[in-house]
């Protein structure tokens, strides 16, 4: 399980480095955070970039949560499996509590780029989180669940890339 919670958050800052590259943006670290040095963000490239991230874990979250024929799981993943939703469904608490804040950090890009509150931001990101714990850790999930998490999922980068 700790391996797939690592590579959920490996994957997550893969998702930011993407991004970032696509679009020519010099990237760099500071301490744990990922910079990008000298660039001038438009607003729907600073969402986008700001975003990438959970978009990431939203993906893999899915491909975790579903079988082969793209239909609910219906016995549970296993332990990496389980660990790369659980790093989505971490991170999301993060966002909500200690990170909401955080000056260069995801809720705070999502939030300057969009005009929305950080609370509305760290929200967009956590909503898909918490029907993923259900999902995850639920029995007997109805099937609406599954389906408005996919389907918020679905929306909300439909939105960050047509912004």
């Amino acid at each position: 399980m700790t391996l797939g919670i690592v590579s959920g958050i490996a994957a997550h800052e893969a998702g930011h480095v993407a991004v970032a590259k696509s679009k020519g943006y010099r990237v760099s670290h500071e301490g744990l955070a990922i910079t990008y040095p000298g660039v001038e963000f438009t607003r729907s490239g600073q969402l986008q970039l700001a975003s990438a991230g959970y978009q990431t874990q939203w993906v893999l979250s899915e491909l975790v949560l579903r079988d082969d024929s793209w239909q609910e799981r219906k016995t549970p993943p296993g332990d990496f499996g389980a660990g790369i939703v659980l790093s989505s469904i971490g991170v999301s608490l993060a966002y909500l509590t200690v990170l909401k804040n955080q000056y260069n950090g995801d809720v705070y890009g999502v939030s300057r780029a969009s005009g929305m509150s950080h609370d509305r931001a760290a929200l967009l990101m956590a909503v898909p989180a918490a029907l993923d714990a259900w999902r995850l850790f639920g029995d007997e999930v109805p099937g609406w669940v599954p389906n408005l998490s996919v389907m918020g999922k679905s929306l909300a980068m439909a939105w960050i890339w047509t912004y």
